[in-house]
């Protein structure tokens, strides 16, 4: 570095820099050259290089400052992380709790109700819930016909126009804009207030996505030659402030090419240190600069693969769990909890000894558990691999999901459960769960969007059968259709809105009833207490002005404690307000969301990386765990959550009250389930008294299996996610792709093994119920048995004579079952249900 440089800068701080920050310096000053040539052009031009050089190193002086400054913030963050942590791990220890299961409980949410506080993954959960109900408009500036479906190709145009400030004339559009721009400022804010690093980069619009793949098959010169036209050419100058030749922005996008290319590998320096920490994953600057919206959607449209959808709600979704890990565990939180956990673990081992091997083990899945809940994902390793098992297991959603909301009316058992628990009014919960699904009620869907509640539903997430955001392929479309056609989505949404809204108000209640949080009563209100929230928090909910939302709901809102004013909170003693609304509304989104997403299941991170969502994608391992495990999140979040939280009660009598309610809530409304799906497929209901006939206990036994209390075990067995037909050993055991390799191979070579032996294959019949058993939207619940009684009953009975004689007998047979509506027969052979052989009769 030129010592001209090294004077220049250290005039401009008053002091004499260090090696250390010499080192850098000469890069500093050539990046802010360009930005000051950038931000005023003319400005720049009439300079001499005297002054370009001292005004670029007065910048560069400030950076220094700014950055001195961020590095001791961080060592006052990351010490107060620690001793935050430490103590938390203390206080559960000293009550009996283990010490790695301590420390995990700072990481994921466990229902037991004994963590004393809030998750990583339900402040990121919060987060996010907070960030993408201010979008509401941004969402609405595109369809606002539809929640959940960014698609129309002239509405993304317009609103992608106003986010990089170009006239539109649409107002709406320019407030969508306006409600994205604050939100991503709002993130970044936060991100830097924890540590973090992201500079502010004007103009910035909209997250940049590149596919790997794409951007690798084009080649560098024909992405080269892409790419050209569609740039900003004023955001590319040279060290001295003066425009890039065209020669030296090609040669520019021959090297983020090869970045882009692969995956960044190409800047790794073999045999350094690993990856950075967390606050400055995002400290690199911009370096793909469009003119306009129309080319960044160009780019996008050629070379990427998410809609403006997924674009906005990754990026939200990232930051998201980035600020909260920053929170949780400081600035470093990959160093930090790594050395929490080790200090944990030689503490156990020190403990026990004998049991050192089994503690390394339990380290060592709550250190990977850390990598997925962080985001830290892995590269795809076959990107052609992955998109095929990504688009069998599409296909499966969209052909055997479509009587899910049926199964799913088991989800009451669940929702009156966590209500009694949480001292929720039964009553108000019944009224807002009819109000949210009276789809009329676009009033109460609005508000409850705008609280933060229901946000997956709305962004198309089917965490239920961990299948996440499904994407913008045309298998992912298809499977979301379906959902969408089958009413899961909408009942779903509803269901969670209205177990909100009740929740909200409780707190409401609760806050205006109690005077301090000490003042509540711990064995009424045990749950809400397990979850974290401070006297702090509480006074800060006392101070919000209630929404009235009608129907007795004075509901305590995250946009009502943002409306405390400043002074309020000054007076009560906050020493600062935004700060103190802030953590509020987070705790109240966290405690909402948590005890939602037990009442309407949804399965969580630690649910998710069992079901090996957190191993690497286009790996055989990878696919094929994720396919044994597709539709089987919700039974194993139902252990991890119901019976956990039963078997975490006080006493014995608390235990076996509350898995003895989920048992037999969920029994009936399976009973119920069953019935109706049998009705559907023109089937008499099941006789359901266990004192008459052979089936009665039978029957029973596979109600409470379908109404999942008994989580895996239903799935696996009776569960209507993953049976259609006759399912057979291999599909219950190993899910639906191994079952779908299984009727392949009974389709083909078992029935040639069939026919050598002499014996009738039914060839025919088995073919049509192989399509029709994986035909997409084929089980929708509403036309299912019109379809198979007028079309494939009678395709099976023309290629096979006599199948539907041995389906009858098979349905008698196992379940003593007969039909009120004789396969094979028109609407002429309809009779009505005999509702008596419910009873025996």
């Amino acid at each position: 570095m030129k010592a001209k440089c090294i004077q220049a800068v250290s005039q401009a701080i008053n002091r004499q820099i260090t090696q250390a920050e010499a080192a850098g310096i000469e890069q500093r000053i050539m990046r802010n050259m360009r930005a000051v040539a950038a931000k005023d052009p003319a400005a720049f031009s009439r300079m001499t290089p005297a002054m370009r050089l001292q005004q670029a190193a007065q910048l560069a002086g400030q950076e220094l400052i700014k950055d001195a400054q961020l590095k001791l913030r961080r060592v006052q963050l990351s010490i107060e992380a620690h001793d935050r942590l430490e103590t938390y791990i203390n206080d559960q220890v000293a009550g009996g709790m283990d010490r790695l299961d301590a420390l995990r409980r700072t990481l994921v949410f466990n229902a037991d109700g004994k963590s004393n506080t809030l998750s990583a993954e339900s402040r990121g959960n919060a987060i996010r819930a907070n960030s993408i109900r201010q979008l509401i408009d941004t969402f609405e500036a595109v369809d606002p016909r539809f929640f959940g479906l960014l698609e129309s190709e002239e509405g993304v145009r317009i609103l992608t126009k106003a986010i990089f400030g170009e006239k539109t004339g649409n107002a709406v559009a320019d407030k969508g804009a306006k409600a994205w721009t604050d939100v991503a400022d709002q993130l970044r804010e936060q991100f830097n207030n924890a540590g973090g690093k992201i500079r502010e980069l004007e103009n910035w619009a909209l997250p940049q996505h590149h596919s790997q793949l794409k951007v690798a098959k084009a080649g560098r010169d024909a992405w080269t030659a892409a790419v050209f036209p569609m740039l900003n050419r004023r955001r590319y100058l040279r060290d001295d402030g003066l425009p890039m030749s065209d020669s030296e922005v090609v040669q520019f996008l021959h090297s983020a090419w090869e970045s882009i290319a692969t995956g960044g590998i190409n800047q790794m320096t073999p045999g350094a240190p690993g990856q950075s920490m967390l606050a400055n994953r995002r400290a690199f600057a911009r370096e793909i600069h469009y003119k306009d919206a129309d080319s960044y959607l160009a780019y996008q449209q050629q070379f990427g693969e998410q809609s403006l959808w997924g674009v906005i709600t990754g990026h939200v979704e990232g930051l998201s769990k980035e600020i909260a890990m920053l929170e949780t565990y400081g600035p470093n939180a990959d160093r930090s909890f790594s050395v929490m956990l080790e200090k944990q673990l030689q503490a156990k081992a020190l403990d026990n000894p004998e049991a050192t091997t089994k503690a390394e083990m339990e380290a060592r899945r709550l250190a990977n558990l850390y990598d997925f809940v962080s985001g830290r994902t892995q590269p795809v390793v076959n990107e052609h691999l992955a998109q095929t098992f990504d688009t069998l297991r599409n296909w499966l959603v969209s052909s055997r999901l479509g009587s899910a909301v049926i199964t799913a009316l088991t989800d009451e058992a669940t929702i009156h459960l966590t209500a009694n628990i949480n001292k929720l009014p039964e009553m108000q919960l019944l009224a807002n769960e009819l109000a949210a699904l009276n789809p009329a009620n676009q009033t109460e869907k609005n508000l409850a969007l705008r609280a933060g509640l229901a946000i997956d539903t709305m962004i198309g997430e089917l965490n239920r059968w961990g299948q996440d955001n499904l994407g913008p392929t045309f298998s992912s479309k298809m499977a979301s259709t379906v959902m969408r056609a089958s009413g899961m989505n909408a009942l779903d949404g509803a269901r969670r809105r209205a177990f909100g809204v009740t929740m909200m108000s409780s707190l409401g209640e609760i806050a205006g009833k109690y005077k301090t949080l000490k003042d509540i009563d711990p064995a009424d209100y045990r749950i809400l207490l397990s979850k974290g929230i401070t006297a702090e928090n509480f006074q800060v909910w006392k101070l919000a002005q209630l929404e009235q939302w009608g129907a007795g709901n004075g509901v305590l809102t995250p946009e009502s404690i943002m409306r405390i004013p400043d002074a309020d909170l000054v007076a009560a003693g906050f020493a600062d307000a935004t700060v103190a609304k802030r953590e509020a509304v987070l705790r109240l989104l966290g405690v909402v969301l948590e005890e939602t997403d037990m009442a309407v299941i949804r399965p969580g991170a630690a649910d998710k990386f069992l079901t090996g969502a957190g191993m690497e994608r286009g790996t055989w391992k990878g696919e094929l765990t994720r396919s044994f495990f597709l539709f089987k999140s919700f039974p194993l979040a139902m252990i991890a959550r119901h019976w956990m939280r039963g078997m975490g009660m006080e006493t014995a009598g608390g235990k076996a009250g509350y898995i003895a309610s989920l048992v037999v809530g969920t029994t009936v409304l399976g009973a119920a389930s069953q019935t109706i799906n049998d009705l559907l497929q023109g089937k008499n209901p099941r006789n359901y008294n266990p004192f008459e006939g052979e089936y009665g206990a039978r029957n029973w036994m596979a109600a409470m299996l379908k109404g999942g209390s008994l989580g895996i075990y239903g799935d696996f067995l009776f569960s209507g996610a993953t049976q259609h037909g006759n399912t057979g050993p291999i599909a219950s055991l190993l899910g639906p792709v191994a079952g779908l390799v299984e009727e392949a191979f009974n389709l083909t070579q078992g029935n040639i093994i069939q026919a050598m032996q002499g014996k009738d294959t039914k060839f025919g019949a088995e073919a049509v119920k192989f399509i029709r058993g994986n035909l997409p939207g084929a089980n929708l619940w509403y036309t299912k048995a019109a379809m198979d009684h007028l079309i494939f009953h009678q395709l099976q009975e023309y290629f096979s004579p006599g199948y539907l004689a041995t389906m009858q007998r098979r349905a008698q047979r196992e379940f003593g079952q007969t039909y009120f509506w004789q396969p094979g027969t028109g609407l002429d052979g309809m009779r009505a249900p005999d509702f008596e052989k419910a009873i025996g009769e």
